[in-house]
């Protein structure tokens, strides 16, 4: 489910900035957080304006049945929103428009826009509809004569998950054993040599 969901952000975004009218700018990217912006600034800022989406993780789980095979998950997901602007860290933030020529969005536009589409949304999927949390600056600041602002929020839900199957008992002998298959180069499919390892 925290996969699921996550895809399931991504998607949505991604089909309001190509709607029409859509957001009213583009985004170049709207993706899966993969660790760009600790890669460097100079690298990342040419993909702005750009949407990341991360599993930041959840609270302890609880028991939602009695024979505790029902487990309440909390999840929470922070959407990342990176802009720049030539004209300085304040049209960074607040966007800027030249006359007859595109609006070029701001960090605080980003922000509004990704809290609407997404907040009190389950995406039809067995969760709880997902709840706008704190907003965190990342960066806020100017590289190379324009302004550069980053800022996450976080978005919260929750969904039950079952238990499948009872728990392993490691007393079985069947746990106890090791099956190990070897091939050997060129690989050509069939087994070359075989184990079995017995654990005391």
């Amino acid at each position: 489910m925290i996969a699921t969901t996550e895809d399931a952000i991504i998607a949505h975004i991604k089909d309001a900035a190509s709607a029409t009218p859509g957001l009213g700018y583009r985004l170049k990217a709207v993706t899966s957080y993969g660790g760009e912006l600790d890669d460097g600034l100079d690298k990342v800022i040419r993909a702005f304006p750009s949407v990341w989406v991360t599993y930041q993780g959840g609270d302890k789980p609880r028991a939602v049945s009695t024979q505790k095979n029902k487990w309440l998950m909390s999840a929470t997901y922070s959407v990342m929103v990176g802009s720049r602007n030539v004209r300085g860290e304040r049209a960074t933030r607040q966007g800027s428009q030249t006359p007859g020529a595109l609006k070029e969005v701001g960090a605080y536009q980003m922000l509004a826009d990704i809290s609407m589409l997404l907040a009190g949304q389950d995406f039809g999927l067995p969760i709880k509809r997902l709840q706008p949390g704190a907003i965190k600056t990342l960066y806020n600041e100017k590289l190379r004569g324009q302004g550069l602002a980053v800022f996450a929020r976080e978005f919260h839900t929750e969904y039950v998950e079952t238990q499948a199957r009872e728990p392993i008992d490691l007393s079985d002998p069947m746990w106890l054993r090791i099956g190990l298959n070897y091939y050997l180069p060129p690989d050509d499919g069939s087994v070359d040599s075989a184990d079995e390892l017995t654990l005391k």
